[in-house]
């Protein structure tokens, strides 16, 4: 009977820990639930954090009584304690990855440190489960036996499953917290970027642009000193000779190029490890490198190399990537720029582009949805841009998409193009935008990484019955919406995912909102917010939201006759304005 109960207890803590995405949310349950059904009635949780074994840190205690007065949980990630003071056997169990029992610890000498506290929690024995991951002990879970317990061989064998499994919720949990680490740097390194690159476009100096560039590739990679050259090459793709060459911190530039050499003979395009030699020529003991080339076209190549004191990681591989990519392309499109400024020939071939891109938007069949007009403004930059949205009926609904393509061109064309027939694919395939979505970003993603793009992204879904619009959001703005009584909606919070194509196993959040009071909606890119006056002032989100709220009961063809006015009057340099896309849902 014992047994059929362990094996219950057995599989509902499987399905706890494998339906949790945190250790620390689920550990006091699990505890609870192994002494259900083993003699032990006392147990507790340690562990250790970044492979130190000088502290123990005390994460689960809720069945003890007098150890919680001496150490009080009031942390959420336990408490510090030196481990030092914890008896020889524990220390045994933890260096030798095995489970100890000490049934007398008033008898056992390895337990002589703790007697007076086994007096005072009222246990004569314990036994010790370690936790071990890769190898590696990275804590261990201790049940107290008082003088009526008795562990049997099946006990020790059911608790051994349970800290098995406790295992694996801190494996999880660990990595967890890393891809989250991971998504909030490549956030902060994504917006830095984008900014950089605008203004390249602005400004057109290169060498500016890839001195902010170097700073944040030393930032994001947690480096001592970043490295960035760009060389020629010749007819066979061997290099020529040194284009530019951008070091941050710029007083480490001399021994930083005179180890690039080294790299550059280099046969992989992309690796991290450890050199005894370049921690002895730096004198900042920064022995661990990190580098990545990238070839932007048939006569140049980027090379982008880090050093640092600590281990560099796959996560910091995975982020230089992701940079040099888009270095590149920006650089890549900056060409294309001034290749365009320098052949005015070309712009009939680019107008055919601009065509194709509108005729993307002018296909949509969805003109209106629950009474309200669908319609939209767009206007291009001078090049190609890469700003589109699309809609689709289904049974129930209407689903829509708006994206913004990193850059402008020939390539943003593409990808526009692209993402249209993805979106088309698979809207009849997926039960919701959040779904719609990690399966477009699933679908795209080796191809925006062989091209070194991304775009941001907002797809939602209308109900034509229940009232309800669903969204999911891939770094892009919120929508602008106001009610009946001409006030402003908002979603109680905004899960902002990454842009689709920067990590190819991103799943993204749905947020609901009910719009049975729904007056109008405004879908846009950011070329308005970002549009500048003559003294320099961008058109912003507030001005934005209030001229919505202005005009949004103007028939459509006087609300896009005046917006087309504002746009005209709050900008100051045509050359330098962004891709300009606006979609409007009203009565």
């Amino acid at each position: 009977m014992r047994n059929i109960e362990r094996m219950k207890n057995l599989v509902e803590i499987t399905k706890i820990v494998t339906g949790a995405d945190s250790f620390y949310e689920v550990k006091d349950l699990i505890i609870s639930k192994m002494l259900n059904v083993v003699h032990p009635t006392k147990a507790c949780v340690n562990l250790f954090y970044g492979h130190d074994y000088n502290y123990a840190h005390l994460v689960c205690s809720a069945t003890l009584e007098y150890i919680p007065q001496l150490f009080k949980p009031d942390k959420k990630y336990g408490v510090k304690i030196d481990f030092d003071i914890y008896p020889d056997y524990i220390h045994e169990s933890v260096e030798e990855q095995k489970v100890v029992i000490v049934e007398n610890i008033f008898e056992d000498p390895r337990a002589a440190k703790e007697v007076e506290l086994a007096t005072n929690e009222k246990y004569v024995g314990r036994a010790v489960f370690p936790f071990v991951i890769n190898h590696k002990t990275v804590g261990f879970m201790t049940c107290y036996l008082s003088e009526t317990d008795v562990l049997s061989d099946d006990d020790i064998d059911f608790i051994t499953q349970v800290a098995s499994l406790m295992t694996l919720s801190i494996s999880i949990t660990e990595k967890n917290n890393g891809i989250n680490k991971l998504i909030n740097k490549l956030r902060n390194s994504v917006t830095s970027l984008n900014n950089a690159s605008k203004q390249l476009y602005s400004t057109k100096d290169m060498h500016d642009y890839l001195k902010r560039m170097a700073a944040i590739l030393k930032n994001s990679t947690n480096s001592s000193s970043c490295l960035l050259n760009i060389y020629n090459l010749d007819g066979n793709g061997d290099i020529q000779g040194q284009k530019i060459s951008i070091v941050d911190p710029i007083e480490d530039s001399n021994y930083m190029n005179k180890l690039i050499p080294e790299i550059i003979r280099q046969n992989k395009m992309t690796a991290f490890g450890e050199s005894d030699d370049l921690a002895e020529s730096n004198g900042k003991k920064a022995r661990y490198y990190l580098y990545y080339k990238f070839i932007i076209d048939s006569k140049t190549q980027l090379i982008l190399w880090c050093i640092s004191e600590n281990k560099y990681t796959k996560d910091d591989q995975n982020t230089l990537s992701a940079i040099s990519r888009q270095i590149g392309m920006s650089m890549q499109s900056y060409e294309y720029t001034l290749n365009y400024e320098k052949h005015r020939s070309i712009d009939n071939d680019l107008n055919v582009l601009k065509q194709q891109q509108e005729l993307i938007m002018k296909q949509n069949n969805v003109k209106k949805v629950n009474g309200k007009d669908i319609f939209y403004y767009h206007k291009s930059a001078k090049v190609v841009g890469g700003d589109f949205h699309y809609a689709i009926e289904t049974n129930d609904n209407v689903v829509f998409i708006i994206a913004d393509v990193m850059g402008h061109g020939i390539i943003s064309n593409y990808i526009v193009a692209t993402m249209k027939g993805a979106f088309n694919a698979l809207v009849s395939y997926v039960d919701s935008p959040a779904d719609l979505l990690t399966k477009m970003n699933k679908y795209l993603y080796d191809e925006f990484d062989k091209m070194g793009v991304y775009s941001t992204a907002l797809v939602g879904t209308i109900s034509r019955h229940e009232r309800v619009m669903t969204i999911s959001n891939a770094g892009h703005y919120l929508p602008i919406m106001v009610d009946k009584d001409n006030e402003l909606m908002y979603f109680k919070d905004d899960k902002k995912g990454i842009p689709v194509g920067i990590l190819d196993d991103t799943k993204y959040e749905n947020m609901e909102l009910n719009i049975e009071n729904l007056k109008g909606l405004l879908l846009f890119t950011d070329g308005i917010i970002e549009l500048k006056n003559s003294n320099g002032d961008e058109f912003g989100m507030s001005r934005l939201e209030k001229f919505f709220l202005d005009h949004i009961d103007d028939k459509k063809e006087f609300f896009l006759d005046i917006l087309d006015k504002t746009i005209k009057e709050n900008t100051y340099d045509e050359e330098k304005r962004d891709d300009i896309l606006l979609v409007t849902i009203k009565s």
